[in-house]
């Protein structure tokens, strides 16, 4: 396992941007929480199928914690959140355009699925500080993380009364671009920790998720967590 790199010091302004990278990204998660009377109304969808866009979201992001986090130690960070970013724009652009429900539906998950940018920068920024900075560097990141979920419904409410859902996604696509240009341009560039086969790094977690019970419940805690912020903000959208 290669050591963490505190020779490439995290900056006030990387730390900064990280953080804002952070709060803009995890914003995806609920952006269409606050619009989904407005799609509702153009695709003629009941409540229980306008329930499965946010939960589609959640899904993506769960699907990225096992599945696309552990590529963060055997390829650059850098270049993984520049292709999650990819995957971003892309997914927001089609969920914009997209001319059915069905369609909507893959966007939404390729949404969560990229949202791991989160879950890249956040063990990213760990590695590059130092042990007694570690606690002041991840309250800075994890609360660009709650401010991103706080603020994600009253902007996207706010864009969709005014614009239009469609202008939501849009919004969401500029964010990402811009976000993923600066990362790759000011995020240093980091050595992976190992250098397992993707299927061997995959079993490595899972034995790792299976061994440590302390692993399962904070998964499990993050992913009820998000689970009863989608239920409750629809329940509110719909009462």
């Amino acid at each position: 396992m290669a050591k963490p790199e505190h020779n490439q010091s995290l900056s006030r302004f990387i730390l900064l941007l990280m953080t804002t990278a952070i709060a803009a990204t995890a914003a995806n998660l609920y952006y269409s929480q606050p619009i989904l009377p407005l799609i509702a109304s153009e695709f003629n969808l009941s409540n229980s199928q306008l329930g499965s866009i946010p939960a589609l979201t959640q899904i993506g992001y769960a699907f990225a914690l096992l599945f696309i986090s552990p590529l963060g130690d055997s390829i650059t960070r850098r270049r993984l959140i520049s292709l999650l970013s990819c995957l971003l724009v892309f997914a927001c652009g089609t969920a914009m355009l997209a001319p059915n429900y069905s369609l909507l539906l893959i966007s939404v998950f390729l949404i969560g699925v990229s949202a791991n940018i989160t879950q890249q920068l956040i063990p990213f920024a760990a590695s590059l500080v130092s042990a007694d900075q570690k606690g002041a560097t991840l309250g800075t990141l994890m609360m660009g993380l709650t401010i991103g979920i706080l603020l994600s419904r009253t902007l996207s409410g706010f864009v969709g009364e005014q614009f239009g859902w469609r202008n939501v996604f849009l919004m969401s696509a500029l964010l990402a671009a811009l976000f993923g240009v600066l990362l790759r341009i000011f995020l240093p560039s980091n050595k992976p920790s190992t250098n397992l086969r993707y299927l061997a790094l995959i079993k490595s977690t899972l034995a790792l998720f299976t061994k440590h019970k302390s692993l399962q419940h904070l998964h499990f805690q993050v992913l009820f967590g998000l689970l009863h912020l989608t239920y409750f903000g629809q329940h509110l959208l719909f009462m």
